[in-house]
């Protein structure tokens, strides 16, 4: 288990400052994690043969057109996952945003909020990963305990057998599937 805190890799985007908190493999990637800070409105970066899942973590909120689709999204939203070669405008609902991002190329991913004391929906040998939007913990069943702050996040590329539980009042939760190319 890793543990990364949102003070890595800054660098610039059209709209804010994004920190790439982990991309494996490092150089060509098949799975990223980032936060970003979006300041204006604005399109979205085009990744052809990514696919994208965005998150508000803090602000008013954004409204994204995706390919012509509407989508308002704020703190207490679901994700929203579409392709990263879709034409995407974001404009703010009302001042920046931080936003958090999970892209993959190829196999499946899911990301969701997690404001609970419960098991975590992970499968052994994948990847895993919690973003604490609020200091959590997060127990194993062998007893081992990882206690997370504010905007940090604590994430696997081989997630081991057994039950994974998290004490979080809100995170984000992910987990992706690695295809046979990547593994």
């Amino acid at each position: 288990m890793r543990l990364q805190d949102c003070a890595a890799s800054p660098w610039r985007n059209g709209g804010g400052l994004t920190h790439e908190l982990v991309s494996q493999p490092a150089e060509e990637w098949f799975w990223r994690v980032s936060v970003a800070r979006i300041d204006r409105n604005g399109p979205f970066s085009s990744y052809p043969g990514v696919r994208r899942q965005f998150a508000v973590l803090r602000g008013a909120g954004v409204h994204l057109v995706i390919d012509g689709q509407d989508h308002v999204l704020t703190p207490g939203s679901p994700a929203v996952a579409f392709d990263g070669d879709q034409p995407c405008r974001c404009e703010l609902i009302d001042g920046p945003t931080l936003d958090f991002n999970l892209m993959t190329r190829g196999g499946q991913a899911r990301l969701q909020r997690w404001r609970t004391h419960d098991s975590l929906p992970w499968t052994a040998g994948h990847i895993a990963g919690v973003y604490a939007c609020a200091p959590a913990s997060v127990r194993h069943d062998s007893g081992e305990l990882w206690q997370l702050q504010e905007d940090e996040l604590l994430w696997s590329a081989d997630l081991r057998p057994g039950l994974w539980g998290l004490e979080a009042s809100q995170a984000w939760v992910f987990g992706v599937e690695v295809p046979a190319q990547w593994a």
